[in-house]
């Protein structure tokens, strides 16, 4: 792949190299902004002020923006006229939306919160807690209660949860990172699909994933069927358990690659899946047949994390691009077009790190701030790192 090679040639020190391969990958796939972005910076090292101009112009028209005067890489080229005009053009795709309202506040600042669900029957949420291995029930009322033993050994980081209210059960599931509380390298082999009874939070049933292949399993979602759909972003599988039955099917694409969130559609034709590094895909689960969206002109689906529908739109937690943001990607009536973008959130300073949400009647209620930024790849937290409490907010959908 042209951007690989152009990695490549960048680390040789073959900058000439490095910056047409660079940009044979950002001519050949548009809707990529790390693409541009990687073709300004290596402009600016060649001093090339017509090449980085251009690339700093398709980084912006995907919507998104960089804190460009802040980026010692450019400082050669702050007092050009041209440039000033690229600063205004990002900074226009930093500033703040903020629609949404705080639904919740979680007391622990030390959670590290990732999926959510909401129970309609009883209005509780559930909160996985990456660093404490445990899901956290958050009543009406503001009340709290650790469903798992909190730090557990042999239970690894939450990451996705959801409900199933027909059989008042939870479904969870569970990876072994040394962003834990406790990390041992032991607890690396841990990737488990689980069962979680709500009443008293017994782990009912655990699909233990075979050791010897990293896993990383992450958002979950239940069909109306009762089908379980867990997404592996490490193989990258999905893995689908039948309503009934008891092992653990796989579905495998040459598009899979950095796989996160999943929605299946009412009438359990299709599953929609995000992809970091691909984008919003569309499996047929009759065929096992799979689709990536076309983006439109100008619109980037890469580096969405936690997904939803909502009224023929997949509703999207992009925070795989600066700055974060929550978007409406309409359909076309087949669903399988993306016919039109909307910004809902965008640079909230309480949402400087959203991840998974849920629908919740008219509302997409998701995690504002996790944590993944705040600590480092082994679980130590960054110096003059400020830890806030977890917020739940409530982004109304109405159209």
């Amino acid at each position: 792949m042209a951007f690989a090679a152009g990695s490549r040639a960048l680390r040789a020190g073959d900058l000439a190299t490095a910056r047409r391969e660079i940009s044979h990958a950002a001519s050949a796939w548009p809707t990529q902004p790390a693409y541009h972005w990687a073709r300004a910076r290596l402009a600016a090292q060649a001093k090339d002020s017509a090449d980085l101009r251009s690339a700093l112009l398709d980084h912006a028209a995907l919507g998104v923006g960089r804190d460009l005067l802040g980026d010692t890489v450019f400082a050669a080229f702050a007092r050009q006229p041209w440039f000033s005009a690229m600063v205004a053009a990002h900074d226009v795709n930093r500033t703040v939306i903020a629609r949404s309202t705080v639904r919740a506040t979680l007391s622990d600042t030390t959670l590290w919160p990732e999926g959510i669900d909401y129970d309609a029957r009883t209005g509780r949420f559930y909160v996985a807690s990456v660093r404490h291995r445990t899901i956290v029930e958050r009543s009406a009322d503001g009340s709290e209660r650790a469903l798992l033993p909190r730090d557990a050994g042999g239970n690894g980081a939450v990451l996705g949860v959801r409900v199933d209210p027909a059989k008042n059960i939870l479904w969870a599931t569970m990876s072994g990172l040394s962003q834990m509380e406790g990390y041992t390298p032991a607890d690396s082999a841990i990737a488990a699909l689980v069962r979680v009874r709500i009443s008293d939070g017994t782990i009912e049933r655990r699909w233990d994933l075979p050791v010897g292949k990293p896993h990383a399993l992450g958002d979950l979602v239940v069909s109306v069927g009762g089908d379980v759909f867990v997404t592996d972003s490490n193989q990258p599988v999905v893995y689908r358990l039948r309503a009934g039955a008891d092992t653990l099917e796989t579905i495998t694409h040459p598009l899979f690659r950095s796989l996160q969130g999943l929605a299946p559609t009412s009438d359990g034709r299709f599953l929609y899946l995000a992809d970091y590094s691909h984008g919003l895909l569309r499996v047929d689960l009759g065929t096992s047949n799979v689709i990536r969206l076309a983006d439109p002109p100008h619109v980037t689906t890469l580096g969405v994390d936690g997904i939803a529908l909502y009224h023929n739109a997949i509703i999207a937690v992009q925070n795989g691009i600066s700055p974060a943001r929550v978007m409406r990607y309409q359909l076309d009536p087949t669903g399988a077009r993306i016919v039109s973008a909307e910004i809902l959130d965008r640079n909230w300073k309480v949402a400087d790190e959203p991840t998974i949400g849920t629908i919740v009647g008219d509302e997409f209620v998701y995690v504002a701030n996790s944590q993944w930024e705040k600590y480092s790849d082994d679980g130590v937290r960054r110096k003059n790192v400020k830890l806030t409490a977890p917020v739940l907010l409530a982004l109304p959908l109405g159209q």
